[in-house]
C-alpha cells in the first residue's frame, strides 16, 4: 500500500466508517502517507479549490478532512470571515490540523469528531467537501440523504474520488462508481452541475439541489 501506485490523490484522507481502525492508527505515521509530496503533486490542490469558486465569508465542511491537505487551503480561500468545519472521526488527525491552522495564523478552521454515521456539523454550509470519503461512508445512499439539510440556500456538495478503471489495489472492498455517485445523489434530491476533469485518476463532480 506504500508503493507509488497506491498513494495517488484523496488515498484514504478520512475513514469515516473505521472510527475504531482510526483511534489505534498513528496519526504522524498516517500523515506520510497522507502527505507524500507525489500524492500532493497529483491531488492538484491549488486547481481544485480554484475550480470551486469559493468567496470570502463562505461556510465550508471538509468531510474527512485527514491532516487538513485540503482544509488549510480552503480556509484561506473563504477568508478571515469565512469558516472551515474540518470533520474526521479520527481526533489524532484533526489534531495535526489544528496545529496547522496555529502555524498557519488561521483563526476560521474548526476541527469536528464525527460520529460512524452522523457528522456532526454545527451548522450548514455553502460547500461540503468531500475527497476520498465518500467510498468509506457506511451505507452511502443513505448516508448522503442528510446533506441536504447541512447545506444553507444554495449551496453545494464536491466529490471527489477513485475514477472508474483507477481503482488502486487493496481498495477492492470500497470500490464504488462515478455512476453510483451520482445514483445516490440524484436519490438524495440533487443533480450534477458539474463535472470537472482535469484530475487524472479521480473524478471530479460537483452537485446542487435539484430544484434549484
Amino acid at each position: 500500500m506504500l508503493f507509488r501506485r497506491f498513494i495517488v490523490p484523496c488515498v484514504a484522507a478520512a475513514m469515516l466508517a473505521a472510527a475504531t481502525a482510526a483511534q489505534q492508527r498513528d496519526p504522524k505515521q498516517y500523515q506520510q502517507i497522507l502527505e507524500n509530496p507525489d500524492r500532493i503533486a497529483a491531488l492538484q490542490v491549488e486547481r481544485v479549490v480554484e475550480a470551486l469558486g469559493l468567496r470570502s465569508g463562505m461556510r465550508v465542511a471538509d468531510l474527512g478532512a485527514g491532516t487538513g491537505v485540503f482544509t488549510v487551503h480552503l480556509a484561506k480561500a473563504v477568508g478571515s470571515s469565512g469558516r472551515v468545519y474540518a470533520i474526521d472521526v479520527d481526533p489524532g488527525l484533526l489534531a495535526i490540523v489544528t496545529d496547522k491552522a496555529k502555524a498557519e495564523g488561521l483563526g476560521n478552521i474548526e476541527t469536528i469528531v464525527a460520529g460512524p454515521t452522523d457528522p456532526r456539523l454545527r451548522e450548514p454550509v455553502d460547500l461540503l467537501f468531500v475527497c476520498d470519503t465518500m467510498h468509506h461512508l457506511p451505507n452511502q445512499d443513505s448516508y448522503v440523504r442528510q446533506f441536504a439539510k447541512l447545506l444553507r440556500p444554495g449551496g453545494r456538495v464536491a466529490v471527489i474520488d477513485f475514477a472508474d478503471g483507477k481503482w488502486p489495489e487493496g481498495h477492492e472492498e470500497f470500490l464504488i462508481t462515478p455512476t453510483q455517485v451520482d445514483g445516490w445523489m440524484q436519490s438524495a434530491g440533487f443533480r450534477r452541475a458539474a463535472r470537472h476533469t482535469f484530475l487524472e485518476t479521480n473524478f471530479f463532480h460537483v452537485y446542487e439541489p435539484a430544484g434549484r
